[in-house]
């Protein structure tokens, strides 16, 4: 009797609170208009300058999980050597120019500003001064890491935090491996021999991997082990012989990113963003530098350590 009378009275609430939500008067609803929302990351050792530019949509209304990007803006980044103003591409849907084009350096101060007509808004930030150095590194292989047979390189790093200033923290990088595999000869018609070389990018951010020296200044940082899987042997005929694979671990790229705290307190906030449906954490509203509209304008420096095992 006490559990039909508990889905009677939540079958009311449902039905009372779908009234509600079909009586609400639309006119009633708050207006709100979409935001210009920006995203550019500006580092002395980038090749490209990139701002992706992209409109909020409103809180009430139709909504898309598709971005709409804006194509027609106004986007000038400006420093203490001049101001360039960074064309659209149409195939790449964002803002860009070559570095070469205009200089980013460690420790300056940088602005943006993004204008489509109707809508403007700004952002600053300054480029950190220092780079982390990497303290060690290892690299050995493990055997059957997933499947028996299969062989993985395992990457281990460590690094110095800067001491005497507020740090954070991300990482990135490739590992390089190389083998000897049949590739079309457009000469013959067939196959031949060739040595090539394949590169497996160290994506930390897929690990949420970002970290601050808050109370911590001056120590020693280990980064999270990180598994490469290695080519696997084979063989195969070429002119009577037969040619083997030879599969080699080639290189490997460390890149320790100082951050700037926009860019530390923009991601942060999308990772505690992301844990919103844990009914155990409050909300957390994602962090934005932008004056007038949404996203993030940040810097960092990368410290970059090619090693060749």
């Amino acid at each position: 009797m006490n559990k039909i009378l508990y889905f009677l009275i939540c079958s009311l609430l449902l039905c009372s609170c779908e009234s509600m939500v079909n009586d609400l008067d639309q006119d009633k609803l708050p207006k709100t208009e979409s935001k210009l929302v920006v995203e550019c990351y500006i580092s002395p050792q980038s090749e490209i300058i990139m701002v992706q530019l992209t409109e909020s949509q409103p809180l009430f209304g139709p909504s898309t999980y598709v971005p709409v990007y804006i194509a027609n803006a106004t986007v000038t980044l400006s420093g203490e050597n001049g101001a360039i103003v960074i064309p659209y591409v149409d195939s790449t849907f964002t803002y860009r120019i070559s570095s070469d084009k205009f200089k980013i350096e460690a420790g300056k101060k940088y602005n943006l500003v993004v204008t489509d007509g109707a809508r403007t808004v700004r952002a600053s930030c300054i480029v950190p001064l220092k780079k982390a150095e990497i303290k060690s590194y290892a690299i050995d292989t493990v055997f059957g890491y997933r499947y028996d047979g299969d062989t993985v390189a395992r990457i281990k790093m460590s690094w110095y935090d800067i001491k005497g200033e507020s740090n954070y923290y991300t990482l990135r990088g490739y590992a390089e491996t190389e083998l000897t595999a049949p590739y079309y000869d457009s000469e013959t018609g067939g196959s031949k021999p060739q040595r090539v070389a394949s590169k497996t990018m160290l994506d930390y951010t897929h690990q949420d991997f970002l970290v601050s020296d808050t109370n911590l200044d001056g120590i020693t940082f280990e980064a999270p082990a990180y598994y490469v899987q290695l080519p696997t042997k084979f063989s195969f005929p070429y002119k009577d012989q037969m040619i083997y694979s030879d599969p080699r671990f080639k290189a490997v790229q460390f890149e320790i990113l100082n951050l700037d705290e926009h860019y530390y307190r923009f991601y942060k906030s999308l990772k505690d963003h992301g844990n919103a449906d844990n009914p155990f954490v409050e909300p957390a509203l994602v962090y934005t530098n932008i004056e007038g509209g949404l996203g993030c304008f940040a810097s960092y420096n990368a410290g970059i350590y090619l090693v060749k095992p």
